[in-house]
């Protein structure tokens, strides 16, 4: 969040927190979204 937000950034890679089922993608998206990160959902 911070990095697109402080730092930001364009995009981010998120691929670990996806691939071991720490989060759905559905969760981030909703939780960028929430903060005011332009996200596609």
């Amino acid at each position: 969040y911070e990095g697109l937000t402080i730092g930001k950034a364009d995009a981010a890679l998120a691929a670990s927190i996806f691939h071991y089922q720490t989060y759905a993608i559905h969760e981030a998206k909703d939780y960028l979204a929430k903060r005011g990160v332009a996200v596609r959902l």
